[in-house]
């Protein structure tokens, strides 16, 4: 059994977001993005759609670009209406505990904090893939 690790960060507005909290209440979906990566935002985009006004699920983007990128990444954000938290991941130390080595990854934690699906790459069937391990509707 595979459980969240857990971490504490800033995502790109100033907001702290707790994954330890959220995981008590919620379903997390983390997904690792790039602003370079080319079927990053296409899928963010469909999980926004999908889950982003689900009281029982929250998405939490990781974004592999530099800080010094984060105009970018807010910009591409706000023109998508990504409402979720989204974090830098400076030296990529979240995506190297979780053991991404491509883009993008997505990890499915049902509440409680139990990992149900990693899916690497690019997924025309991601949203079914979610909504079965965490058996949704």
């Amino acid at each position: 059994m595979i459980w969240l690790l857990t971490f504490v960060a800033t995502d790109i507005y100033g907001n702290r977001v707790n994954v330890d909290s959220l995981m008590k209440e919620k379903h997390v979906i983390l997904d690792f993005w790039a602003t370079w990566c080319n079927h990053c935002d296409e899928e963010l985009d469909k999980l926004n759609r999908e889950f982003g006004k689900r009281d029982d699920v929250i998405i939490i983007a990781i974004s592999q670009d530099s800080k010094r990128n984060i105009n970018r990444v807010r910009q591409m954000a706000r023109s998508h209406g990504w409402n979720f938290p989204i974090i830098i991941d400076e030296g990529k130390k979240i995506s190297s505990r979780y053991g991404v080595f491509g883009l993008p990854t997505v990890i499915v934690y049902e509440k409680g904090g139990k990992m149900k699906k990693k899916i690497f790459g690019f997924n025309p069937r991601l949203v079914d893939m979610i909504k079965r391990a965490l058996n949704l509707r």
